[in-house]
């Protein structure tokens, strides 16, 4: 028969056990906090991109211990393990190199915007030349933009210095991610929206992932359950509802 001190010994070993386990699942996401609408610490659940990565990590049965860095220190962070989970980059060659990327979760439409009533359709890049184009420094719009030396591109430090200069006829055009476009003139400049017009051929579709640090073990693992829950919310409609949840604010004017 089992003495007692015996059952309590193995009680605690399978407490112990339980706890790592549960340790185990916990999965450190971060993000840079300056992506609003889709990463933001002052949005609701922290942001449209921020709000599908947990949900689905959670149903995919994982802790998501959501973190705020520098960018510098978040891809620093994926190469040394420090943080599981990049919540909302864009797939690069480099960055693959250390980070296990899942499939596309959203796409992120880089579209031009130009003040309404001016003549001027995109098609293709000579549409551009003799256009003056303003954009933000070391944004990552599209490879073949960003090299090329035909265009006039002037360099702002944010995306509402470049809107300002459009409504006051400075620049000819701007650019942005679609969603980011339009929560920004919301928030800042929401008696502006009528001046403005979202041009239709987007520059470039970029697919957002979620970047498994490849020093987790489990990082194959870890993308394809999220891929997984992925699909299993868009088919059971609460992708939907937490994409519209958050466009309501994202596509409202602030006042």
């Amino acid at each position: 028969m089992t003495s007692a001190s015996g059952w309590i010994t193995t009680l605690a070993l399978l407490l112990g056990i339980l706890s790592q386990a549960s340790l185990a699942q916990n999965l450190n996401v971060v993000h840079s906090g300056k992506w609003p609408p889709y990463a933001d610490a002052g949005l609701p659940q922290q942001g449209l991109a921020v709000d599908l990565v947990t949900t689905a990590l959670k149903r995919a049965g994982y802790t998501p211990v959501v973190n705020i860095d520098s960018l510098d220190r978040i891809l620093e962070g994926g190469k040394l393990g420090v943080y599981d989970v990049f919540a909302t980059p864009w797939f690069s060659e480099e960055r693959n190199q250390y980070l296990y990327y899942s499939e596309p979760y959203l796409e992120s439409y880089i579209r031009f915007i130009k003040k309404k009533g001016k003549d001027f359709k995109y098609e293709s890049f000579a549409d551009l030349k003799g256009m003056m184009i303003g954009t933000v420094a070391d944004y990552a719009y599209d490879e073949s933009f960003n090299q090329s030396r035909d265009l006039i591109k002037i360099s702002e430090r944010n995306l509402i210095q470049n809107l300002l200069k459009l409504t006051q006829g400075r620049i000819d055009l701007t650019l942005d991610d679609e969603l980011v476009l339009q929560y920004e003139i919301n928030q800042y400049m929401p008696n502006s929206m009528a001046e403005m017009e979202l041009l239709p051929k987007p520059l470039a579709v970029r697919g957002i992932h979620i970047g498994v640090s490849r020093e987790n073990p489990d990082h194959e693992k870890i993308a394809a359950e999220f891929n997984k829950a992925i699909a299993d919310m868009k088919k059971d409609g609460s992708y939907d509802l937490i994409v519209s949840k958050h466009h309501i604010y994202i596509k409202k004017p602030a006042h």
